[in-house]
């Protein structure tokens, strides 16, 4: 769901009165997107898009550099 955490947290109280279980709500990625500092709409559908793939990978991400 695209939201802010306010916006998310006042979506998921709406869906407990109405009788949604806290199993169904875990299943729910809210806000989503990664934190990359995304502004610009296509910036946020890349931070969208990534965190899909990590999840249909099962990846942690993080950075690919190298550390020495």
């Amino acid at each position: 769901m695209i939201g802010s955490r306010k916006k998310v947290l006042q979506v998921y109280d709406e869906l407990k009165v109405q009788g949604v279980r806290k199993e169904q709500l875990d299943r729910v990625y809210a806000p989503i997107g990664l934190d990359i500092g995304s502004d610009t709409p296509a910036e946020i559908a890349v931070s969208v898009m990534a965190e899909i793939l990590q999840v249909l990978r099962k990846s942690k991400g993080g950075h690919l550099k190298i550390l020495s």
